[in-house]
């Protein structure tokens, strides 16, 4: 068992384009964000979504170097009634997308421009759902933009909590980047690392409860029709 772990972690963290200085910075960088949330009594909203933004900054830096692609996004989706993108980071170091405006306006912004996502938190999963390629006519993928059409060209999404449902988004510009793998299969480095990832994204939205927390913190974004 000690054996297969060393190879796993040799595998992911030392062949992989995530060297131990990069991991030692993430932990530094969210250590920095508690530390000056608690020093300027922070919006708890604004530091889980500092540090969910950090992990995907993390991963967008670790997959760059090693998965097929010039340009990926992450997204972390919260709320399966009224889907809200709680977390985006991309690789401009952009950490706002232009549909965020839209979905301020409207709570079903998502649901009604029938994004992938949406599917995945109606009827949740805990088998990751790869896209190979989204131009390809069988898989029905829909386009919002004739940019978003040229920047995702394959995906995974992976529900990180069956329970109460959020799900992590990771999105490259050339088909098929992320290999298709048994559910009971990690041996896959990549699929490995996005679900590593995955699990880090769900610790903070767990903790403390905080995503069953979030339409007290942010009522403005959702209708005023009671959660169920």
């Amino acid at each position: 068992m000690l054996r297969t772990t060393r190879r796993w972690i040799t595998k992911t963290f030392l062949q992989s384009g995530t060297p131990p200085f990069r991991l030692h910075r993430f932990a530094s960088e969210r250590c920095s964000i508690i530390e000056n949330a608690i020093r300027s009594d922070q919006d708890p909203y604004l530091t889980r979504q500092n540090l969910v933004r950090n992990t995907l900054k993390f991963c967008e830096e670790s997959l760059s170097d090693w998965v097929p692609g010039s340009h990926f996004e992450l997204c972390v989706f919260v709320d399966p009634e009224e889907p809200l993108l709680f977390a985006y980071f991309d690789s401009n170091h952009a950490t706002t997308a232009r549909n965020m405006a839209e979905r301020e306006r409207n709570p079903h912004f998502y649901v009604e421009k029938e994004y992938e996502v949406t599917r995945l938190l109606q009827a949740p999963t805990s088998h990751p759902r790869v896209i190979n390629d989204t131009h390809d006519a069988k898989v029905n993928y829909v386009f919002t933009s004739d940019n978003q059409r040229k920047q995702i060209r394959s995906s995974v999404l992976i529900c990180l909590d069956l329970a109460r449902p959020f799900a992590l988004v990771v999105s490259s510009n050339e088909a098929n980047a992320f290999p298709e793998t048994h559910p009971e299969v990690l041996s896959d480095p990549v699929m490995s690392f996005i679900r590593y990832i995955g699990e880090s994204v769900r610790y903070d939205l767990i903790e403390g409860d905080f995503v069953r927390r979030i339409r007290d913190f942010k009522p403005s974004l959702f209708s005023a029709s009671p959660r169920q």
